[in-house]
């Protein structure tokens, strides 16, 4: 074996958007009443909009539409033992400057970079001139279905009087979507990348850092969303169902200090990639003493190295990677020049410390036998990364100096679900099955990472 080649050059950089900016987010106007009485539906009338339906935006919203009302006719009986009411306020596909607003909108501001459902008119509405057409370019065609899933979400909720904290209904409504778009395959046959693309639409409709979970604005970090997109994706409608007040629990990581709140959770660039390689290599020490009860060999420091002067890596040239494991060496090294604080730049501390984590858990996969040119070792070495954010956060080291602040375990989730090349789905898995990976890490621990 040589060299582990981990990275690429990025194939789509992160830009964070908060849900109070117009054009970037979404909002939900706050439900005043219940919708309609049930009544059940033969057969599913032509689907017409407030709007141009030959606008290719809402084209694509007309087909969604169908499709989820005609899951939900399926579903919501399994679920709830009552019929489903399809939405019957209308769907509003709205230019802010121009008007008119849909009901439940008092002013242009309401729908403006937004999309909602309205339980007491039982309508849905959407920003067609700036929300929507900015998300599709960004994140392909698919994201416009996954929100529609999403208000759709809401729908349901008010059809099954669901109470509950915000953030509880928010993530409700992602895993309602992300069971949807399991089921969507037949209608929109979404590719892998599409459905990564779409992935990072919902990380994209994060809170902003530090937002507490009471608040009435709260939808969710980053990683909530996609943690509740991937369990109804994985586990269908039911789990979703199954959300409570507290349940599942959201992620909220405090500031750790006034200076921390100051720079907004982002460590200095230096301190990550001069530190995090000996913090992560102490973790996977650990691991692997607890494992084997055999002492660890400590690796050669992490190489920060400029890409036009890399060194071989045993018989083979690094030229052109820009984060590998070198297995002969015993080494891990990456691009100190270009890449990595371009990913600084664009996704922030944590993700440049969650890529280099990954490469340390291939080194403890290595010494215990395993292929680090393997798919599946790879999928464990990102399980791995989840296991040391998680004792991160639950301070497990007392001699570790690093811990986690708000929006860091959103960064890492971006990193490995956006930062990639040619090739590197073959070796290292889809974007969705590497977060996958990280989750399982983070919630379920080291133990579940080597299990194979």
């Amino acid at each position: 074996m040589g060299i582990h080649r981990a990275l690429w050059r990025a194939s789509a950089l992160l830009a964070v958007c908060t849900l109070t900016v117009a054009g970037c987010g979404e909002k939900h106007l706050k439900p005043q009443g219940e919708p309609p009485s049930s009544s059940s539906t033969s057969s599913a009338p032509p689907i017409e909009i407030h709007g141009d339906a030959a606008d290719p935006v809402n084209k694509i919203v007309i087909k969604a539409i169908g499709d989820i009302e005609s899951y939900w006719q399926t579903e919501f009986p399994k679920l709830y033992k009552k019929d489903y009411t399809p939405v019957k306020g209308g769907f509003y596909a709205v230019d802010p400057t121009q008007g008119p607003l849909p009901p439940c909108a008092q002013a242009a501001s309401d729908i403006a970079g937004n999309a909602f459902y309205c339980a007491k008119a039982d309508n849905v509405a959407w920003d067609v001139e700036e929300l929507l057409p900015s998300l599709r370019k960004r994140f392909g065609d698919f994201v416009i279905p996954i929100v529609m899933a999403h208000e759709w979400g809401h729908a349901i909720q008010a059809r099954a009087n669901f109470q509950g904290e915000t953030v509880t209904k928010e993530i409700q409504a992602d895993c309602f979507a992300g069971a949807w778009a399991k089921h969507s395959a037949e209608t929109f046959k979404p590719s892998a990348n599409d459905l990564d693309r779409a992935l990072a639409g919902v990380l994209f409709l994060r809170d902003e850092p530090g937002t507490g979970q009471h608040e009435l604005s709260a939808h969710g970090s980053g990683f909530d969303r996609v943690n509740s997109f991937r369990n109804g994706y994985d586990e269908g409608p039911q789990a979703c169902a199954d959300y409570r007040r507290g349940n599942p629990v959201v992620v909220e990581l405090p500031f750790n200090n006034a200076q921390d709140a100051a720079a907004g959770g982002n460590a200095p660039y230096e301190s990550i990639v001069d530190g995090v390689p000996e913090d992560v290599e102490d973790y996977m020490a650990r691991l692997y003493q607890q494992g084997t009860g055999k002492p660890w060999t400590p690796m050669k420091p992490a190489q920060k190295l400029d890409p036009r002067n890399q060194p071989d890596c045993g018989n083979e040239s690094t030229k052109g990677y820009v984060l590998f494991y070198c297995v002969p060496e015993d080494y891990v090294g990456f691009d100190n020049v270009e890449a990595m604080p371009q990913i600084y730049d664009e996704a922030g501390d944590f993700a440049v410390a969650t890529l280099i984590a990954t490469q340390y858990g291939l080194a403890l996969l290595t010494r215990l036998g395993q292929d680090s040119s393997d798919k599946q070792t790879s999928l464990q070495a990102d399980c791995l990364a989840g296991a040391w954010a998680a004792s991160l956060l639950l301070h497990e080291r007392a001699d570790s100096r690093y811990s986690l602040s708000p929006g860091d375990l959103d960064k890492a989730v971006s990193a490995l679900l956006l930062f990639r090349g040619e090739g590197d789905v073959e070796r290292q898995g889809q974007g969705s099955d590497r977060i996958d990976a990280y989750r399982k890490g983070v919630y379920e621990g080291a133990k579940s990472c080597l299990a194979r």
